[in-house]
């Protein structure tokens, strides 16, 4: 499966359900938007980390960042079989997401591992709450919530990585708990 399934479509007010590539599925709040054939991400000099079946929050919300959001998740494959490693792998982007490409890195509070199921079968996840991150513009969050869950992927992975970013402290922001509750909807397609 090189591309994601067609959009499941939703009652309006309803959550959003996002099929991705990997056989897994996650639903976004009703008020998100579902963009699920876009790939959005992240790039400097040395690092780049993509996710496709996008989902997102108040996209364009500053008029001094292109694009920008207060909120995203993604889809990403790995062929790594480690879920652990996977998932420190994918959250540890934060301290190059969030600086000032001048050296500058923000404040980074990792949690433990929590190990849970989908479906029966593993998954793990692992969280970032991001903060002192450097103002390069007034968009900048106070602070930011970045999870990663990993677990087996269906079709063309061996590992789905399902990735959530929560903007705080910041006008417009979404609750952080949104993660929570898209996690939670992660089911086989």
């Amino acid at each position: 499966m090189l591309r994601p399934p067609p959009q499941m479509t939703a009652a309006p007010g309803a959550p959003q359900p996002i099929s991705t590539r990997y056989g897994l599925t996650y639903d976004i709040p009703a008020d998100w938007t579902n963009d699920y054939r876009s790939i959005a991400g992240w790039s400097n000099e040395n690092d780049k980390a993509s996710y496709g079946a996008v989902g997102f929050f108040s996209y364009g919300y500053c008029p001094e960042e292109d694009g920008g959001w207060l909120a995203i998740s993604g889809a990403a494959g790995s062929r790594d079989l480690d879920l652990e490693s996977v998932a420190q792998q994918e959250v540890r982007a934060v301290e190059w997401i969030f600086d000032d490409n001048a050296g500058t890195l923000p404040t980074v509070e990792y949690t433990d591992p929590v190990w849970f199921e989908v479906a029966g079968r593993p998954a793990v996840r692992v969280s970032a709450l991001v903060t002192d991150i450097p103002r390069i513009s007034s968009c900048e969050p106070g602070s930011a919530r970045f999870d990663v869950v990993a677990t087996p992927g269906y079709a063309t992975a061996e590992t789905m990585v399902l990735m959530v970013e929560v903007h705080q402290d910041i006008d417009g922001a979404y609750d952080g708990g949104v993660a929570d509750a898209i996690i939670s909807t992660l089911r086989p397609t």
